[in-house]
């Protein structure tokens, strides 16, 4: 985790109520698949300076999370902290805990119409030539990992993140986490085939494609169609 450039994901929090903010936030990291299986934590006083709060603080923020069983500390070889190996199958676990309705699933979908469809349209703006190429990366590599949903999922949160980055809103980047976050909960439990990944809307070389036009509408259109296909999938599970 110390090399994935993931701090700037990180901003000091306010004293009160501090521990627990920490605590949502790092466990918004890791269903925002920003943190998978196995990644290390910086050490505690690294934390607690990058969150600009006391050391103390960030232990009790690991304890939470420790508690909810998405963290690990080793000792010995290799001592730290770490996203425990299997942590898709602990978010499910957690995730079982909670009935999703179809209000919920429409509801989730208009908040990514309104954020990520946003995003895309600032991005199809701003994009830069070097932005749009790796871009075209990511979109390339989430497509090849279809049959493999615990990449998929990764590579598919990794680029939408991306987008939000490419519109150059800070806040659009942070709620974009939040959505993915939420995606991950709702996927851990029903990823969906093998087909239903590979559908033109569900896929993203329209919505890639429109960002590189330099095409705003169209960017949020895509999007729009994305979103939509992606709330198909939960159909058959929700209440």
């Amino acid at each position: 985790m110390d090399d994935k450039g993931w701090a700037h994901h990180i901003a000091p929090v306010r004293a009160a109520g501090a521990a627990e903010a920490i605590a949502r936030r790092l466990s918004e990291l890791i269903g925002a698949r920003i943190l998978v299986g196995g990644d290390r934590f910086p050490p505690e006083k690294a934390l607690a300076e990058l969150f600009g709060v006391a050391v103390m603080t960030i232990r009790h923020s690991m304890a939470v999370l420790r508690e909810e069983g998405l963290i690990e500390t080793r000792r010995g070889y290799r001592a730290g902290t770490y996203v425990v190996p299997d942590v898709l199958a602990r978010i499910r676990e957690l995730t079982a805990l909670h009935s999703y309705t179809l209000a919920d699933i429409e509801e989730l979908t208009a908040w990514r119409i309104a954020v990520s469809g946003e995003a895309s349209a600032r991005a199809a703006r701003r994009a830069t030539r070097a932005g749009l190429v790796r871009l075209r990366e990511l979109e390339a590599a989430a497509d090849e990992a279809v049959a493999d949903s615990e990449a998929y999922r990764t590579l598919d949160a990794g680029l939408h993140l991306y987008i939000a980055e490419l519109s150059g809103s800070r806040r659009l980047v942070e709620a974009e986490q939040g959505i993915q976050d939420e995606l991950t909960r709702l996927l851990a439990d029903h990823p969906g085939g093998v087909e239903a990944r590979s559908t033109p809307d569900q896929q993203h070389r329209a919505l890639v494609g429109a960002i590189e036009e330099s095409d705003p509408e169209k960017a949020r259109e895509r999007f729009a169609n994305h979103a939509e296909a992606t709330a198909d999938l939960f159909l058959p599970f929700v209440q």
